[in-house]
This record gives structure tokens, C-alpha cells and sequence, in this order.
């Protein structure tokens, strides 16, 4: 079964948000952020993602939902950041209200 994007934001939103530790929860989904075999998210603090706030950034993995599947999986962020087959576009319609 394929997995939308919306799906899988609500994947990701579900398993994050509830024990979410500092900060104001936060999944910035104003670009989507992908490649042929998973959707990437970018989850944090709201004071850093559209605040800017640096004393709020964190550094590690980020979540990624296989759109074969459904499976998320955290993935070290420098290896989405140097992925040449990621591709990100602006989302027309993001639940993230900056």
C-alpha cells in the first residue's frame, strides 16, 4: 500500500508529538521534502524552526516515512543533508502556519 504525504506527516506527527521533550512541538511541513522511496520531516522546537532561536536547535536523525510501506525510520541528518536524490518543493498546503 502507498503512502501519501499526508499520511505520512500524520505518521510522524503521531509518533513525535506526544512525548515531545523542549520547547514547542513543531513539524515544519512547508516544503515537502523527498525522494522515490521516502518522505523526509523536519520535527523540532518552534522557537528554532521559525524563530530562529539557536539555544532550541538539536542535531542527530531525522524522521523518514517509506512510501512502499508506511515505516518510519530515523536516518543521521548528514546523510539526508549530502543524499543527491533528495528533492524538496514548496508545499501547497502546509499545516504549519509561520
Amino acid at each position: 500500500m502507498a503512502v501519501t504525504y499526508e499520511q505520512a506527516r500524520e505518521i510522524v506527527r503521531r509518533a513525535t508529538e506526544p512525548d515531545w521533550p523542549f520547547g514547542t512541538y513543531c513539524l515544519d511541513d512547508r516544503r515537502i521534502v523527498e525522494n522515490d522511496n521516502f518522505f523526509v520531516f523536519e520535527i523540532g522546537a518552534r522557537e528554532f524552526l521559525v524563530d530562529g532561536d539557536m539555544s532550541y536547535a538539536t542535531a542527530g536523525s531525522v524522521p523518514v516515512v517509506h512510501k512502499a510501506d508506511g515505516r518510519l525510520e530515523y536516518v543521521p541528518s548528514f546523510q539526508i543533508g549530502t543524499d543527491p536524490s533528495i528533492r524538496n518543493r514548496p508545499n501547497p498546503a502546509p499545516t504549519l502556519r509561520a
